[in-house]
């Protein structure tokens, strides 16, 4: 554990807050930093990952990609089949 420092008036404000939630300052400092550590945490993709992204852009480039209106077509008719099929 380590101890930190942080301005009076933002204490004051953890203080408010962590009373509202039923926390104790020391929680509520922990899982506020935690967050947002989370939510701003860079992206690391894998050497595959990459691979596939780039395959998919390669292949968006060379123009092989559906539209939404062909999207949409593709589930109008798989929608259709499963409709006139019945339950199971």
């Amino acid at each position: 554990m380590y101890d930190i420092q942080i301005p009076d008036p933002l204490f004051a404000e953890a203080q408010r807050a962590a009373a509202a939630g039923g926390l104790t300052v020391e929680a509520y400092v922990q899982e506020a930093l935690r967050l947002h550590l989370e939510e701003n945490a860079p992206v690391q993709l894998t050497a595959e990952q990459l691979a596939i992204i780039a395959k998919a852009e390669a292949a968006i480039d060379a123009g092989n990609f559906f539209t939404a209106g062909q999207m949409q077509g593709y589930f109008t008719k798989k929608k259709s089949a499963w409709t006139q099929s019945g339950p199971a």
